[in-house]
């Protein structure tokens, strides 16, 4: 036996009891011995456990700085920064009417973008960052933009910017930028000439004389000063332009219309039977304006043909309505004076711009589907205006002018409840709120019957009544419009024949003559 390496102690197995055999629970067996450190035994090795894998650390992701890069989506809560594209006409302003040439270049805009807004007098906001997923980068939907007013044959000064007011000045200072960066705008409109801010003219006066001529100088001046001399709504402006202060635009929203269209089979070559294929859609639409509770004031007809142009109808109402008897009653005026060039193959019926049906333009005593049974005279006007034409049914207002001839004018629409009239047919001029009445201020009556042009008289005695005429009132002298070159001087009477009706006459003054200018009733 040798002594160089102890054997190991064989370990007792433990005692196997009986089963039946049930040790008391407060005798528990002693656990096994813990043998010393300094004892020589030498136990099995044991295995080799795989270290645990590392956990891996964590390495911050870091945003892209390149300019290249795509913006990650903003988290919720952030404020999207918006885009703006400014487009100015400068040919616009040649027109009487800008608004009107603007209207028609919105749907151009809303090719590219549902949110444009209208900058009177002549120019127009896209909020176009919206649309960059479709079109690419700013530049690339920027000069998209800009081709399609080139293909219109207009002429616009465009910039696009972070900020409304940024892309608005720099458009009318013609700077064609776009600028994506909220920080650099600052920079860029430093340079700006004062008068793209369209201030008002005392606010540049006061800006010139303290020898600033750049928005970028008064950037730099004191923001309680600038306040104190030009208000608070020139910082407002600023801080929009540089995109520290949100200003929300509102959208342009085309108005709603009506249309509906029907095709034929067979051409119809009868007036009778375009009457009766338009009541369906006359029905449809007096239905889906009483569901909007809304009227029209006008509707258009609109009749293909074989070849060649349409055929349009106007139809035109005294007043907002939404009743489809007034529909087919003015309908069926019309189309008595329509004559067919071709036969048509299909029509369409288009409303003009819905308006608000107020409870004053509905009839307490309509029957059902909300229907006047009662004829009044704004219908009858209709009826006359669908017969006769429409130039040849106006109303009269008054003009606040001494000569007869010059104190009233025509108007579209007839002299309404509260004494108000409606824009002329004819030149404008001045109107007053008052009814026409028929007596003048100093009391000398006047005619509501005028006659177009004065008529001469048999010449009487120098000075004397015209012949067969007996004076009964007057004279009223008349001197005015020599500023005009068109000056009178005449003097008024109301006179009278044997037994015929009363007239109004005038002797002018300098020839001494007598003339008839109107009839009273």
């Amino acid at each position: 036996m040798t002594t160089g390496r102890p054997l190991p102690l064989p370990v007792p197995a433990p005692l196997a009891l009986p089963a039946s055999l049930a040790l008391p629970a407060s005798l528990a067996l002693p656990a096994p011995l813990a043998l010393p450190a300094s004892l020589p035994l030498a136990l099995p090795a044991p295995l080799p456990l795989p270290a645990p894998a590392p956990l891996p650390t964590p390495v911050p992701v870091l945003a892209p700085t390149s300019s290249a890069a795509p913006l990650a989506a903003p988290r919720s809560g952030q404020r999207r920064v918006p885009l703006w594209y400014a487009a100015v006409f400068p040919a616009l302003l040649e027109l009487p009417d800008p608004g009107a040439a603007l209207r028609p270049l919105i749907r151009e805009a809303q090719h590219f973008t549902s949110l444009v807004s209208v900058e009177a007098p002549n120019a127009l906001l896209l909020e176009i960052r919206g649309s960059l997923r479709l079109f690419g980068t700013p530049e690339c939907l920027h000069e998209r933009i800009d081709a399609r007013w080139r293909a219109l044959g207009l002429v616009a000064v465009t910039a696009t910017a972070p900020s409304t007011l940024a892309a608005l000045w720099s458009a009318r200072a013609g700077e064609p930028v776009v600028l994506d960066a909220p920080a650099a705008l600052s920079g860029r409109l430093a340079n700006l000439p004062i008068a793209c801010t369209a201030w008002t003219e005392e606010r540049l006066r006061t800006l010139r004389a303290l020898g600033i001529t750049r928005l970028g100088e008064v950037l730099r001046l004191p923001r309680d000063g600038l306040a104190r001399r030009l208000g608070p709504t020139a910082l407002f402006d600023l801080d929009v332009a540089l995109a520290r202060q949100p200003a929300p635009r509102r959208a342009f929203v085309a108005r709603e219309r009506f249309r509906a269209r029907r095709d034929f089979e067979t051409e119809i070559d009868s007036v009778a039977y375009l009457e009766q294929a338009l009541a369906p859609l006359t029905l449809r639409c007096a239905d889906h304006l009483r569901g909007s509770s809304c009227g029209v004031q006008s509707l258009q007809l609109r009749l293909r043909h074989r070849s060649g142009p349409l055929t349009r109808v106007h139809l035109g109402f005294a007043s907002i309505t939404s009743e489809q008897r007034r529909f087919t009653e003015v309908l069926a005026q019309t189309l008595t004076r329509l004559e067919l060039r071709a036969p048509v193959r299909s029509l369409e019926l288009v409303s003009g711009p819905l308006e608000t049906l107020s409870a004053a333009s509905r009839d307490a005593f309509a029957g059902s589907g909300g229907i006047s049974r009662r004829d009044t005279a704004e219908q009858l006007v209709e009826r006359l205006r669908a017969r006769c034409g429409a130039q040849a049914v106006y109303g009269i207002a008054p003009v606040p002018a001494h000569r007869p001839e010059a104190a009233w004018r025509k108007v579209c629409e007839p002299v309404g409840r509260s004494g108000a009239a409606d824009p002329p047919c004819a030149a404008p001029a001045r109107k007053v709120s008052a009814p026409i009445t028929g007596a003048a201020a100093g009391g000398m009556p006047r005619p509501l019957w005028l006659l177009s042009e004065p008529e001469p008289l048999p010449a009487g005695a120098a000075a004397a009544a015209p012949r067969g005429l007996r004076l009964e009132q007057g004279p009223e002298r008349i001197e005015s419009g020599w500023w005009d070159g068109k000056g009178v001087a005449r003097d008024y009477y109301r006179a009278r024949r044997n037994g015929g009706p009363a007239l109004w006459v005038f002797q002018e003054r300098h020839s001494r003559r007598w003339f008839l200018h109107g009839l009273f009733a």
